[in-house]
């Protein structure tokens, strides 16, 4: 079972620089870019552009580092400098250039990145306390505590919901099955009209290192493509994830 995850753990995007609202996030400790990559989490280049390799480049993460490792034929660009079966670490605003399509900003998503919008207050952080007299009503799937608690079959997961997720979770567990559309997700987390989908996105992320056993491989939080979000708190049916 993978551990979940804390929310100080460093991930990472890659914002396009090409086209507006595009990103990348980059799940678990390697992503791979290339024309014909395969890989659940990888990037895919079009299949056209011929100055890209079919194995370009490989992203990897030590620790709290990202690196780019190239692997082509007519390298790497970050920043002004050329990789050739090389590799490097990555530094937070660095640009990264593959090919003709592929043009990207590097950016570090930590703690500081959320924690305004995640922080809870004190009288909050008192009703949080209470958490050790929890006991869930059910033992199979997931249960949301009052308190910020994740349990899961029965067990309670070693993390914390931010205020955010907190909301995300409990808004979905009041329409389980179902699926919510992202104006009405939006509202109900943040209530702000300048948030987007690539914000419910990111936050989807965030939760499902904490809820899923295998977060590339979602059993609970499921994206309807274009449309919005649906919770499954006892496991998505088989059909639901083919």
């Amino acid at each position: 079972m993978q551990r979940a995850q804390p929310l100080s753990e460093t991930t990472a995007v890659l914002q396009s620089n090409l086209r507006d609202g595009e990103r990348y996030v980059l799940v678990g400790t390697q992503v791979n870019i290339g024309r014909t990559v395969t890989g659940t989490n990888d990037i895919v280049l079009p299949p056209d552009d011929l100055t890209a390799s079919r194995h370009h480049a490989t992203l990897f993460r030590e620790g709290e580092t990202w690196h780019i490792e190239d692997h082509s034929r007519n390298g790497t660009r970050v920043n002004d400098r050329v990789l050739r079966n090389e590799r490097l670490a990555l530094r937070n605003g660095d640009r990264i250039r593959i090919g003709r399509a592929f043009d990207v900003t590097f950016h570090t998503i930590g703690e500081t990145l959320w924690t305004r919008e995640s922080a809870w207050d004190a009288q909050e952080l008192a009703e949080r306390a209470n958490f050790l007299n929890e006991s869930p009503p059910v033992t199979t799937g997931l249960w949301i505590s009052p308190n910020a608690a994740v349990w899961r079959d029965g067990v309670r997961l070693p993390i914390w919901l931010s205020r955010t997720e907190y909301r995300l979770l409990k808004y979905l567990m009041q329409h389980a099955g179902n699926v919510c559309e992202y104006a009405d997700i939006i509202k109900a987390v943040w209530n702000d009209k300048a948030r987007n989908k690539d914000n419910v996105h990111e936050l989807v992320y965030r939760v499902r290192q904490k809820i899923e056993p295998v977060p590339s491989q979602p059993r609970y939080l499921l994206i309807r493509s274009g449309i919005g979000l649906v919770l499954f708190p006892q496991g998505a049916p088989e059909e639901e994830l083919a």
